[in-house]
């Protein structure tokens, strides 16, 4: 009886280490090379879409050995062991793998696999009950409270609610006056779900118009975006939400494949590796821009956290990834993250790389965000990039209402959709030059700081240092020779990106312009003259009035209106 017993828990014993080992787990397997692979470069139409090739083209970026997909013999080699393949790299070319230890060690014995390079990245696939996921629903809309919801693109002040302020305040307003609203602009938006996004009115136009390119969920390997976590849905909201007098968004006429790559029941390394997986997607699609609204410093297994040393700007996965998606011709925006006033303090990944905007967050009044993550990089780089509104910014809820959230994940947004209008403006500029100019146009751009960076954004001095520099003269103001623009208008005082300026259209352009201000009692309250007049003339006094209503006029006065209606408020 005694030896039974000992026999059942040694049974039991080696039960339980056999299942152990059976456990399977995310990996990175690296290979060594593309030896044999079926692609070339010299037809690249086999994995690369025809827009993508047109803009590598229009651009002179080369395409490259790393842009050739993995050799596909060796995702069957690996297939052939039991492992299931979530997904391959070309630039990085491996693939992930889950995979038990004994077919990892047989994995390891293919001799195109480079084991040094072999990583753990996440010791579990998610379980359905940890994500919760709800079932997807056909396309459902809330009632339409208005019959130009998808027609009539133009709006005024109150057209934007509460959203006004966060449009206003980085020049989005005058963007969209100009009739730039991403139209033509890809977009592909990263984040950890757009629950219900298909229900709410505020994104009619996008289905309705056929904005939405596509959809992927890299977490789950399947097409469906529309469960899972909100907050992609709030992020989306802040680039394309065109609800009038509930909200606006940045770029509401763009173009959009919204990605789910992050997995909101847990942080693991997987993670940075299908944002790798989604901007080699991005690439291959032509996208023009990606925003992130995402960062990595730590994660639940500590030996694959990264250090403040990290945040170099070629150290993180994710980061390595931003960077070379930004090499092949894509303006990638990324929030610096909210690690302000943590013992972390600093950016996240991939925000510390070279050639990405990173987005810091203020608050409504320009004042920088208390959990806004600081600069600079590990190797003294200038990050954050610049600034947009990220302090109880308005977003879309689920009930195709609005309301409001904070963090860096909200600027980023609202930068990545004014990216798209100024692009759309300038279509001269190259992805670097694009980068290059929302860089300048921040409000301190000649006096960064590591909680800063370069300061608030802006499209108007963007699109006026662009035109100025970049195109003829005669159409450096964008717009009618006739036409002229005071903005910011509303103009908020005491606000420390409000800088009161008229743009003069090419007719104003070489002459002496004389400007005043009357009150609505006639009084005149302000006068100068300004000399010579090139795009812009800045009025810093204009902003000292007190607030009201007043009347702008102009001598000579080319255009068709004998005077402007300024507000300060």
């Amino acid at each position: 009886m005694a030896k039974n017993k000992i026999f059942g828990f040694c049974c039991i014993f080696i039960l339980n280490t056999y299942t152990f080992a059976q456990e399977k787990k995310f990996y990175f397997i690296p290979f060594k090379d593309k030896s044999g692979t079926p692609y070339e470069i010299s037809n690249p139409s086999a994995f690369l879409s025809p827009k993508a090739i047109q803009k590598k083209q229009k651009w002179n970026i080369a395409i490259t050995e790393e842009d050739l997909p993995v050799n596909p013999t060796y995702v069957s080699q690996v297939k052939s062991v039991g492992a299931s393949i979530q997904y391959s790299t070309k630039w990085l070319n491996g693939l992930i793998a889950l995979c038990d230890e004994t077919q990892l060690n047989n994995i390891k014995n293919l001799s195109f696999v480079r084991n040094e390079g072999i990583r753990l990245i996440k010791p579990k696939p998610t379980t359905e009950s940890e994500r919760q996921k709800n079932n997807k629903r056909n396309y459902k809309f809330a009632e339409n409270k208005e019959n130009t919801f998808t027609k009539d693109f133009g709006a005024e002040s109150k057209d934007y609610g509460y959203s006004f302020t966060q449009i206003q305040q980085i020049g989005a307003d005058v963007m969209h006056r100009k009739g730039f609203l991403g139209e033509g602009m890809v977009i592909a938006v990263f984040d950890s779900g757009f629950s219900e996004a298909d229900k709410q009115t505020y994104f009619r136009h996008l289905f309705e118009n056929g904005q939405i390119l596509g959809t992927y969920d890299f977490v789950m390997n399947e097409p469906s975006v529309f469960e899972d976590d909100s907050h992609g849905r709030m992020v989306l909201s802040c680039i394309a939400a065109w609800q009038k007098g509930e909200m606006i968004g940045t770029a509401p006429k763009a173009q959009f494949y919204l990605f789910r790559t992050e997995d909101a029941s847990s942080e693991y390394q997987i993670e940075e590796y299908n944002w790798l997986a989604a901007a080699e997607k991005a690439d291959s699609l032509g996208v023009d821009i990606i925003s992130s609204s995402l960062g990595y410093n730590k994660f639940d297994d500590n030996s694959t956290s990264y250090t403040l040393e990290n945040m170099d700007g070629k150290t993180a996965v994710s980061t390595i990834a931003a960077e070379k998606a930004a090499q092949k011709g894509i303006v990638v925006v990324t929030s610096a993250g909210n690690e302000g006033g943590s013992s972390w303090n600093k950016i996240t990944a991939p925000a510390d790389a070279a050639s990405v905007l990173s987005i810091g967050a203020v608050s409504s009044r320009g004042t920088i965000a208390f959990f806004s993550s600081q600069g600079y990089t590990a190797d003294g780089r200038v990050k954050p990039d610049v600034l947009a509104m990220g302090s109880n910014t308005v977003v879309g809820a689920s009930d195709s209402k609005t309301t409001t959230s904070s963090g860096t994940s909200f600027a980023c947004p609202l930068a990545a959709g004014l990216v798209a209008g100024f692009w759309q403006a300038n279509p001269q500029l190259s992805p670097k030059q694009v980068v290059e100019y929302i860089r300048r146009s921040g409000n301190q751009y000649d006096t960064p700081d590591p909680i800063h960076g370069y300061g608030i954004m802006s499209f108007v001095r963007a699109d006026y240092l662009a035109k100025k520099e970049t195109t003829p003269i005669g159409i450096m103001t964008g717009q009618n020779p006739d036409e002229i623009t005071f903005y910011p208008n509303p103009l908020r005082k005491n606000t420390t990106d409000s800088i009161p300026c008229i743009a003069w259209g090419a007719s104003y352009q070489g002459k002496n312009i004389e400007i005043q201000f009357f009150n609505l009692k006639g009084k005149k309250v302000f006068k100068a003259t300004a000399k010579n007049v090139e795009a812009e003339t800045i009025l810093p006094d204009v902003g000292k009035l007190p607030a009201g209503e007043y009347i702008l006029t102009i001598s000579p006065n080319y255009s068709s209106k004998p005077s402007w209606k300024i507000i300060i408020e």
